[in-house]
């Protein structure tokens, strides 16, 4: 008497002769959990049709069942968009792409030709990859979600990481107080520059404590909003950046720059033409999508906790960083070669982006692993506790590794923009173009790697596997799957970024005032600097809960869609409409 439950049986799932014209007989393995008298229900090519578990069968046994024919007897069942392997044998007869068939093919047996995302590139690089998404494939089998125990992954790079924390603190305590005294000396005028202002660094750690709290009520605000109002949300967040450009142009028009003012409306206009022409198709599926992570964060308002503990810790980290180098760069500063002064700015920036990577990682690792127990149904109780556990511990040397990667890359870019800007101040034009196309090219490398560790760490938090273990997972699911067709259409970001930025705003707000009221005008400036930096971080943390709750479910999804059909029916009708509206027809 119990509800039929949707199933994805194994490859095992086999078409037996069919005992008259016009029907199918298949077996199937009894799926796990499953009584006898209980319902699932499987995808035949004729559609899908109930099982019942007959009496005396237990999980694991394989039961017949019959369902009419809609294909020819040679075609393989479907089961939930997925064409069915056989074991050993390759991909089944007649499993490649066609119009009108399944938008997904099983990773273990997958073929180049039944992949559309890998048609068109070079054989050999395309057989490359299909092998690269057999062993993601392997992967996940061997590693299945949620498992009871968790080795600790990828130690080799937290321990560096500890290490280098431990020093920069140090020396952040060693030449903090050197940084006063050159203000002293400074205010004093026995300095070698009389013309230079630093306010107080206390006024200046307070304007950026209190830009964080308001940044930080800010973001509970929008997250409140968005579980509320998901269409606002959304809307506000693709119009707010057409209007202030269009409002720039305004002033600035009035305040007598009309040259500029024009062309600050055109770009605004502009925008303003792309969000209604291009990106307004995209904003009901991101309503449903922001719809779904919102009622996860319901459940779980803790999660704003972390955030405020992770801007802290970024706050904290941003903090300890600048006193380090600062005070570092005024003692030595006088002693160190232009070779030991390079080496140091690298140095400098590769520690300060590593340390700002790794606290983001951990908690967007933190909310997959939430949003994870919440897809699969499993330790929703405990699931913040839990996986704030999995990202400090098991996890914490995969995310030092993906976000060491990341800051080596940002640092090069970081370089790169400095020596274009040397030689723009040297006059050397054709050298400065030439380092403008390299720091695009580096850049869109950072970008890209920034953003593929976000779904990367998605099997990080929900299987425990290392970081190159779970690139390849999330490779193969997603080509599979053909989840690259949704990704463009998911526009996440955008309200994550708009969200950000009004945090930041509030924070620079906050910030300007405090150090106004402390010290004047200089630091105010120098509040509203820190308060927006602070707010960028905090905000920008607590409003990253919806892309890191956007990336989990669709990775999951392309793993195992029966969840989503379940819990959110709209949105997995939607996703697959999406892929299979874009797919390329092929004869």
């Amino acid at each position: 008497g119990s509800s039929p439950r949707l199933f994805e049986p194994p490859a095992e799932l086999q078409p037996l002769p069919a005992p008259h014209i016009g029907a199918m007989q298949f077996e199937a393995e009894v799926p796990s959990g499953m009584q006898p008298g209980e319902t699932f229900m499987a995808q035949t090519p004729s559609g899908i049709v109930p099982v019942q578990v007959p009496q005396g069968a237990r999980p694991g046994q394989k039961v017949q069942f019959m369902a009419p024919s809609a294909a020819p007897p040679s075609a393989s069942p479907v089961l939930l968009g997925t064409v069915v392997g056989r074991p050993g044998g390759g991909a089944p007869p007649g499993s490649s792409y066609r119009p009108g068939r399944p938008y997904r093919v099983d990773p273990m047996y997958a073929g180049v030709d039944q992949l559309p995302l890998l048609q068109g590139i070079p054989e050999q690089r395309a057989d490359r990859k299909v092998g690269e998404i057999r062993k993601g494939a392997v992967l996940a089998r061997d590693s299945p979600p949620f498992p009871a125990r968790r080795p600790c992954r990828d130690v080799a790079w937290a321990v560096p990481f500890v290490v280098v924390c431990a020093l920069v603190v140090a020396a952040a305590v060693h030449f903090s107080g050197r940084i006063e005294l050159e203000r002293e000396n400074l205010k004093q005028g026995e300095g070698q520059r009389t013309d230079v202002e630093l306010p107080p660094v206390y006024s200046m750690v307070v304007a950026g404590a209190v830009g964080a709290v308001l940044s930080l009520v800010a973001a509970l605000v929008f997250a409140c909003l968005a579980q509320r109002a998901p269409a606002c949300v959304v809307w506000t967040s693709l119009l707010v950046g057409p209007a202030l450009w269009m409002v720039g142009g305004l002033a600035m028009i009035v305040t007598g720059s009309s040259l500029v003012g024009l062309l600050l409306l055109a770009v605004g206009a502009m925008q303003l033409g792309c969000v209604f022409v291009c990106f307004r198709k995209f904003i009901p599926f991101m309503i449903k999508v922001v719809e779904a992570v919102s009622s996860v964060m319901r459940e779980n308002p803790m999660m704003i906790a972390v955030s405020a503990v992770g801007s802290v810790l970024a706050m904290a980290w941003a903090l300890v960083c600048g006193l380090a180098i600062v005070g570092a760069g005024l003692t030595y500063r006088d002693q160190a070669s232009e070779g030991e002064q390079y080496a140091f700015s690298v140095a400098s920036i590769v520690v300060t982006f590593w340390g700002l990577q790794v606290v983001y990682n951990v908690g967007h690792v933190t909310y997959c692993g939430v949003f994870g127990r919440w897809y699969f149904g499993v330790e929703r109780a405990v699931a913040l506790r839990k996986s704030l556990l999995t990202a400090i511990t098991t996890s914490f040397g995969s995310i030092c590794f993906g976000s060491f990667l990341v800051a080596a890359v940002r640092t090069v870019e970081a370089m790169v923009r400095r020596a274009r800007a040397d030689a723009a101040q040297d006059g050397n034009m054709a050298c400065c173009v030439i380092l403008l196309v390299v720091e695009c090219f580096v850049s869109c490398i950072g970008d890209f790697l920034e953003y593929f560790n976000e779904w990367a760490y998605v099997q990080c938090a929900v299987r425990g596997v290392s970081f190159i273990q779970a690139a390849r997972i999330t490779y193969s699911m997603i080509t599979c799957a053909n989840v690259g067709y949704i990704i463009p259409d998911l526009l996440i970001n955008s309200v994550v970024n708009f969200g950000a930025l009004l945090c930041g705003a509030v924070g620079a707000a906050g910030g300007a005032g405090v150090g106004f009221a402390a010290d004047g005008k200089v630091a105010a400036i120098a509040g509203g600097v820190i308060g927006l930096l602070a707010g960028l971080m905090a905000g920008g943390t607590a409003v990253g809960v919806l892309s890191s709750g956007a990336k989990t479910l669709l990775v999951l999804w392309a793993e195992d869609p029966e969840p989503l059909l379940r819990a959110r029916p709209a949105l997995h009708d939607e996703f697959e409409q999406r892929i299979v509206s874009k797919m390329p027809q092929r004869e």
